[in-house]
């Protein structure tokens, strides 16, 4: 396992769970109370992953990563 950078989160999961239930495991990660899973975006491959989709529809493996945005 590699080692994480100043605000970088790292998050080990299957690739059998949905995008929204990995952006509310994230929320629950970072300790975020505020922010809902509808107003972050996240991104892998140049795509930007849709919360009714799974990990595997973006054939995500181990140490991947996922670039998150919050929006307003």
């Amino acid at each position: 396992m590699r080692s994480a950078k100043a605000g970088d989160t790292v998050m080990t999961t299957s690739n059998l769970v949905s995008v929204s239930e990995f952006k509310q495991a994230y929320l629950n990660k970072i300790n975020e109370r505020e922010l809902k899973i509808e107003n972050i975006r996240m991104f892998c491959l140049g795509k930007e992953l849709k919360d009714d989709l799974y990990l595997y529809s973006y054939d995500i493996v181990d140490e991947m990563v996922l670039q998150v945005m919050y929006k307003k």
